[in-house]
């Protein structure tokens, strides 16, 4: 069940709201937990048992964590606790990846059927976020930054809440932890607040993000014969990836705060950014922010020397190329970011390059990246760079221009800070044309929606 499907618009998501609304302090938890085992029930109930395993596991391990006082005990729950949950996130999602590489490099005698097995089997929704949640909030509890949720059901709305289940942001129990212990009947200019932002999020997805995703898919179908094509898919294709994440996050923050939660922001105008370093601050903020925390800085960070922080560097770029994807174009992917980021830090950095350079870089890098980031396999990926130097002209592009010239505007425009600054300081001010506006980007989204059967969700596959 998506976000932007009319399924949870008008049948999930309103009486959710308003049932949560009115229930009793002791009730809301319990509900809420059950609501989102039926959201996720809805787009595949089949995954719903291991869900629950693991929250089974993560609960009692946490609690033991905090009883445990020996150095010896709490690193062994800690150990079974993380083991469980990268366990499931390697069987699930990687297991069959490697089973191939194995087979291929070595040519080892591991059955086909076994690889295919595990590679090709749908993938359990949301299980990337779900079980980095989990081992965060283990690996505070073991740190003592936070206490351990004794209430079962407190503990499952942490991890199961459908705002922030399928799509992040990854959330700490810090975040939550009081929220989950007090009454939650948020005040009138929370619930407009949080409206307001689900409604811009929604927006975002339909109106921007959709629209531009179908003329990303024209142009990759004609970049190969025309240079200017290649070029406008990856402009279309950065775009339409910015939006629609940023869509879903807006929306995820959104509806936690109306239905009384407070999540971290996950962007911040990463187009914006100043260098490669800078829009990875502004990029999935709460993604950057575990790895930084519980991988790199473990690791030993930027403290032990140059060599070292460098091959702390790639480790976490491999990884997060892999939490992507168990795939070759994703683990390129991250290689590619840890090129680029030592460029941008060890080199533009220590030449101090002027800032128009830096900015070039990073979109260029930045561009770059997004088309290795779909290319739907890594044999494509040489092949789509190529075609950007290519010199090839066939006049399709200046047909797709004039088509996509309106809507490539309006969305570079809602890249710029000062331009989406400006326009929240107009809609806080006047109370009139916040509900004009607000109104008029719900009405055109569901008018869309209704319009339209091509809603994809490209962070769906993580």
């Amino acid at each position: 069940m998506l976000f932007s499907s009319l399924s949870f618009l008008l049948y999930f998501l309103p009486p959710v709201v308003l049932i949560h609304l009115f229930l009793p302090k002791r009730l809301q938890n319990p509900f809420l937990f059950f609501a989102s085992l039926f959201f996720y029930a809805w787009g595949d109930a089949r995954f719903v048992p291991l869900f629950f395993g693991l929250l089974i596991a993560d609960w009692g391990c946490g609690v033991l964590l905090e009883k445990a006082e020996k150095p010896g005990p709490r690193k062994c729950l800690l150990a079974l606790g993380v083991a469980a949950n990268m366990g499931v996130l390697f069987l699930a999602k990687y297991f069959g990846f490697i089973a191939g590489a194995v087979r291929d490099v070595f040519r080892l005698g591991i059955s086909y059927n076994v690889e295919a097995f595990f590679q090709h089997r749908q993938l359990p929704l949301g299980i990337s976020f779900f079980t980095f949640q989990a081992t965060g909030y283990l690996v505070d509890v073991y740190r003592k930054k936070t206490a351990s949720e004794r209430n079962l059901f407190s503990f499952g709305t942490f991890l199961f809440m459908f705002p922030q289940l399928i799509a992040g942001p990854i959330v700490r129990y810090s975040d939550l932890s009081k929220a989950l212990h007090e009454k939650r009947r948020p005040a009138s200019t929370a619930l407009e607040a949080g409206m307001a932002l689900f409604i811009v999020g929604l927006a975002a997805k339909i109106l921007l993000a959709n629209p531009l995703g179908a003329f990303s898919e024209e142009m990759r179908k004609l970049m190969e014969a025309d240079t200017l094509c290649a070029w406008l898919y990856m402009l279309c294709f950065s775009l339409q990836i910015y939006f629609d994440f940023l869509g879903y996050s807006t929306m995820a923050v959104g509806m936690g705060r109306i239905l009384g939660f407070s999540f971290p922001r996950n962007f911040n105008h990463p187009y914006a950014a100043a260098s490669v370093t800078d829009f990875w601050r502004r990029w999935h903020i709460t993604l950057s922010g575990w790895f930084r925390d519980y991988v790199y800085i473990p690791l030993g960070g930027n403290r032990r020397g140059t060599g070292r922080t460098l091959l702390n560097m790639l480790a976490v770029w491999t990884l997060t190329g892999l939490w992507h994807g168990a795939s070759w174009e994703f683990i390129l992917w991250g290689l590619w970011y840890f090129v680029v980021l030592t460029a941008d830090k060890y080199l533009l950095d220590r030449l101090k390059a002027p800032g128009i350079l830096r900015r070039l870089f990073m979109y260029f890098s930045v561009g770059v990246g997004w088309m290795m980031f779909n290319a739907n396999g890594a044999y494509h990926i040489l092949p789509m760079l190529r075609s950007l130097v290519t010199l090839r002209w066939e006049g399709h592009a200046l047909f797709w221009l004039r088509e996509m010239a309106l809507l490539l505007a309006v969305s570079a425009l809602c890249c710029i800070p000062p331009i989406v600054e400006a326009a929240k300081k107009l809609t806080r001010r006047y109370s009139v044309l916040r509900f004009a506006v607000m109104l008029t980007l719900l009405v055109l989204s569901l008018a869309a929606l209704t319009k339209s059967s091509y809603n994809p969700f490209l962070y769906f596959r993580f």
